[in-house]
Formats: structure tokens, sequence, C-alpha cells
């Protein structure tokens, strides 16, 4: 017999449609010895579930034929075509010894002297060898992990075959896991170093892995942009097109598709995204339009890639712009905040050189009134002023000579700021109600912020008022001193103690008691209202009449 293999006929079980990580990336080949083996399981395992005419037919080595004619038909049975296939598709040696028969696979092996009784990754395993010209099957082992041993071959099930996955404890020679005897293995001789093609000439959607990694990635405007397993099923990749590709550029493809292309959740979902230095911005409804965001390709990209980069902010030092054009100011980024460029500081300080990147409108406002965030260290970025400030509170305070080194600010990235907006976050008062701590770290007080005064709180005061339960930010010493040294709050400010109900407001360094009438809209606010130690509310006379 030729190739009229038994296989055909074969119920495999426990087959796997699948081997994937659960963490990062799609992963489709258990660990192994080489990038050879590697690629040759990962290969194998990708076409879990197809059948004979898959990428129009299983064709290996140039002595044998195709698994499909014509499209449609099955001319004979292709395990040793797909086995073939497999091997050649990783550029493995001396495929001109396979023709169509499983038992030319014996007859590579001990021309190449790679015929054992021991399986390796990457390794056919022929079944049922009668010494001669004749073998019934021949599949590939994709793993091998202590006393199991996973193959995956083609032409294999009820007729008229498929592509599957199965493992078995019982893969010595001579024995028979699915009714066929193991009559060896066969290691691929070596590799011819194949030519694949770069991934970026591939169009966008294709499915890429290296040779060499069991890493997939899905090429979206000559990006590589990871698959995670869990995105698979839900975002309808079809892991049997995945196409091999030119190791070195595939690990040198960016991992993001470039600032300004239109993204969307490649599971569904009607929320669009435009792409700015790595990170996803939502695009609202009022920016679809005017943006011209609707001009653009709408890409699909796996969704838990999308879900991180929604995430992520637009990195510092990022000059933007509202997209529509509404707003005509410019904006610097510094940790998720727009930070508002001046005329003048457009051309001196240089941002006028920097990229300029356009950012959806509803975006953008949200971003401008962001608070910098607490601990980031700044400067500003003309060189005008040499100091150097952290942000507390939503202000700027100035970090001294001595407390530079001594509290590790020198250690944490510098922030360069447009010098009109340091200038102004400067003068500002700390948020009232901003829970502080001395950050060399040799005072153990923590303070709340009332009104430019550090109330000094006790354990009890911390956890009584629900202090414990808020972020707690660190100033210097040169700031802190000063500012718990204050005799009262700037006038306007108000305060209210766990002894009473009432809320008192500081007038001329003395409190004065505030009725419910006057809070409410377009009137005083109780969210600005300062829950401070009795003691401290006590030691302010009260304003009579």
């Amino acid at each position: 017999m030729s190739k009229n293999l038994k296989n055909a006929a074969i119920r495999l079980t426990s087959a796997s449609a699948l081997a994937v990580s659960v963490l990062t990336a799609v992963v489709v080949t258990p660990a192994s010895a080489s990038p050879l083996t590697d690629g040759i399981a990962a290969t194998a395992k990708a076409e879990n579930g197809n059948g004979y005419c898959a990428h129009g037919g299983y064709v290996g080595g140039p002595n044998q034929s195709s698994s499909c004619t014509g499209g449609t038909t099955r001319t004979h049975a292709w395990c040793a075509d797909f086995a073939g296939w497999v091997w050649a598709r990783n550029g493995v040696t001396g495929l001109a010894t396979l023709d169509d028969r499983a038992a030319s696979f014996m007859d590579y092996g001990k021309k190449y002297g790679t015929l054992s009784s021991t399986p390796h990754v990457g390794d056919a395993v022929v079944y049922n060898y009668n010494g001669g010209d004749y073998a019934d099957h021949v599949a590939v082992v994709t793993g091998v992990s202590g006393d199991t041993v996973t193959i995956t071959g083609g032409n294999q099930g009820g007729y008229p075959g498929h592509v599957s996955t199965n493992s078995t404890p019982y893969w010595r020679v001579g024995q028979s896991p699915w009714g066929q005897r193991i009559s060896g293995y066969i290691s691929p001789a070596g590799t011819t170093n194949p030519q694949y093609p770069n991934p970026a000439s591939l169009p966008s959607g294709t499915l890429v892995k290296s040779p060499n990694g069991p890493e997939v990635k899905v090429m979206v405007s000559g990006s590589g942009v990871p698959v995670a397993a869990s995105d698979v099923t839900p975002d309808n990749y079809d892991l049997s097109k995945l196409v091999l590709v030119d190791d070195a550029a595939f690990r040198a493809l960016p991992s993001a598709p470039p600032s300004g292309t239109v993204v969307h959740d490649q599971a569904g979902g009607a929320e669009r995204y435009v792409i700015i230095d790595n990170a996803a911005l939502l695009i609202g409804g009022d920016d679809w339009v005017p943006a011209g965001y609707n001009q653009r390709p709408d890409m699909g990209v796996p969704t838990a890639w999308l879900k991180a980069a929604a995430q992520r902010t637009v990195p510092a030092g990022t000059v933007v712009m509202d997209q529509t054009g509404t707003d005509p100011a410019r904006y610097v980024m510094v940790n998720g905040t727009a930070l508002h460029i001046s005329a003048s500081e457009w051309t001196e300080d240089g941002y006028n050189t920097q990229r300029l990147m356009g950012v959806p409108g509803q975006w953008l406002k949200r971003a401008v009134t962001k608070t910098l965030q607490a601990g980031t260290v700044v400067m500003d970025g003309s060189g005008t002023d040499p100091g150097r400030y952290v942000m507390v509170g939503g202000t700027a305070v100035h970090i001294s000579a001595s407390e530079w080194t001594a509290n590790g600010y020198n250690t944490q990235p510098e922030m360069g700021v447009p010098g009109e907006w340091l200038n102004a976050s400067v003068g500002k008062q700390v948020a009232n109600g901003t829970i502080v701590k001395d950050s060399s770290g040799t005072d153990a007080t923590v303070y709340v912020m009332a009104g430019g005064v550090a109330v000094r709180l006790t354990w009890a005061d911390f956890t009584g008022l629900g202090y414990d339960k808020q972020t707690l930010e660190f100033a210097p010493g040169g700031f802190l001193t000063p500012a718990a040294a204050k005799a009262a709050p700037a006038d306007g400010t108000m305060l209210l103690s766990p002894d009473s109900n009432t809320v008192w407001q500081v007038v001329g360094g003395k409190k004065k008691a505030l009725t419910d009438d006057q809070f409410g809209p377009g009137k005083l606010n109780r969210a600005d209202v300062v829950s401070v130690p009795a003691a401290f509310t006590a030691k302010f006379p009260t304003v009579t009449g």
C-alpha cells in the first residue's frame, strides 16, 4: 500500500484546540529544546481542527503531493503530507527524502541518523512500520512533559480526517496508545535557514509568529500587537492562518500602532480610541466627525492589549492640541495632566520644535482639569527658575538644597513644566483636606491642611476623622514646619470639629458660625469643609454679633 493509511478510522481522544498561556500572550508550544523544535511544535498545533484542504492543501517535500486536489477532494490519506508541511514551514533540511508514505519518515531517519526510541519535541513519530515501504501513520511530537508525550497529526479522527492534538503516557516504542504500534521517533536533521517574510510586508489583521518563540502578534498598521490567550476566542482570531515570519523583524516590531491610528476592540463594542504613543485615548461622540476620526481606517486590536492601553497615560513631555481645533491652545503632558503652554513659551522654550499631537477634545478637557499627581518633581522647562519643586495637594512646593538629596528627591524623575504654569502653581495654597507628612521620615506626625495651616493630627484624630482612608502625601520639611507654625487658616476656610455639628468659617483669626441655609447650589459647598481636631477650633475666639 502507498499511503492508504488506517489512521482515517482512528478516534483519538483528549484533543485540545490550542495550548495557550494564561498570562500575557498566546503560546502555541510547550517549552522545548531549540528554536527549531519550538517552531515545529507551534506550527503543528496552530493547525488543530483543520481539514485536508487547509491552505489549499498540505504539501511538504518536493516529492510529496498535495493533500487536496481542486480545493475540495482528498486524493489520498494525508498524514505524511501534513508532517512534511510542518517540517518544511520550519526550514528542515533533506525533505526530498519524504514522499506521500508515512514510511518515508523512517527512510529519512535512517539516512540522516536521527531515528531513535526517545521522543523529542519536533520529532516525527511513525506507527506500524513494516520494516520496508509501509507504515500506518505519522504525526509530530509537540510536547514532552514528565511521562506524557503529546502528538499532533493530520488525517486523524473519522473520515475525512482532520488535524488534532492528543497526549498519552504510552509513548515507548512497541506500545500502542491508539491501537497502532509505535515504531520509532525521527528527529529533523537540521534547518536550511528559510527566508521567512518580513512581517511589515503583511496586511493588517495577519497573525504572525517567529519560528524561534511562542508569542503570537497581530499586524496592525505595521506594528505587531501581542495577542493574549484570552483574546483568541472572543476576538475570533483564526490561528490556522498563523504566518511564520523573520525572527529579527518579529522581535523589532513596535508593540503599538502608530500615533493617530483609530482602533476598536476586536471583540466588539461601540467605543473608538486613537493611539498616542502607546496610550489609547477614548474618542468622544463630539470628536468623531469634527476631528475627522471617521475618515481614518478603523483597526481592530486585541481586547487585552486595548484595556491596558486605555489605562496608560500619554508620555510626559508630549505636546498636544485639540484635534477639532475648537481649543487653539497648546499643552504639554506631565503624568496624565495637560499643562497649558503660553504663547511666549511656545517658541522660547522650544515646544514648537517638538512633534504636535492632535488628541480628542473631550479627552483633553478632562486632562486639563486634572491635578498633577502628588509627589511629582517638577522644574521650569525654560531653565529660568533653577529651583526644584514637588507637587503636594495640587501645589508646587519648593524643595530646599539640603532636602534635595537628603529626602531622596534627586532619585526621582524631574519633569519640565511651562514656567508660567509653575509660577502660578507655586503661589497656590495646598488644597484643603490634603493629608501630609514630612518626606524626610524624621517626623512621624501627620497633618491635615486647612487654609494654609498644617494641623497636627493624633492617631485618634487620624482614624476618627476618617483620614486613614485618604492618600497620604509627603512634603518637604522646609514647607511643613512653617505651615504648622501658622497662627490661623486663611479667611474663608471652613472648619468642622467632632465636638459639634457647627461649621465654622475663619474670619480675621476668629471663627464665625455658619447656618444650614448658607450651603447649597450657588452658595457655600460642604465639600470644602475641613474636619479638624476640637482643640484646633477651640483656640480661635468666636465672632459675636
